[in-house]
């Protein structure tokens, strides 16, 4: 219903799925590099000159950063061997499959030199019968 040219049928809020909101509740939950920089550089920005931070504390932050770091580092490293691994497998899952296939068509390349030579055991067996 439309009241002074306004439409009030239309919703106020769409409500998200479960999925959305996890991911973003996700989201929020965990800092990257870029936030723990940004947070340590607002922190040390806002300090009080007369009162500066200590110097433990502002190694320790520090220091949670390079352990950042090195494990996003670590991360990706992983990543990428865990695909090199993929990849290695497949290969050797596809070598192996090829070098069975040329196995099969030996094994039938001397089956059929046998029947040549020697001639098939079930013909001979029904021309003397």
């Amino acid at each position: 219903m439309a009241v002074d040219g306004v439409n009030n049928n239309e919703p106020v809020y769409w409500f998200k799925d479960e999925k959305e909101q996890t991911e973003q509740t996700e989201k929020s939950n965990s800092l990257d590099k870029d936030a723990f920089l940004r947070l340590l550089m607002t922190q040390m920005s806002h300090q009080d000159p007369l009162n500066p931070m200590e110097d433990k504390d502002m190694l320790a932050q520090l220091a949670q950063f390079s352990s950042l770091e090195q494990m996003n580092n670590l991360n990706t490293n992983f990543n990428s061997a865990k695909d090199e691994i993929v990849e290695s497998l497949e290969n050797m899952n596809n070598n192996q499959i090829d070098a069975n296939i040329e196995i099969l068509k030996e094994i039938i390349n001397i089956k059929k030199a046998m029947e040549a030579y020697g001639g098939d055991e079930s013909q001979k067996d029904s021309t003397e019968g």
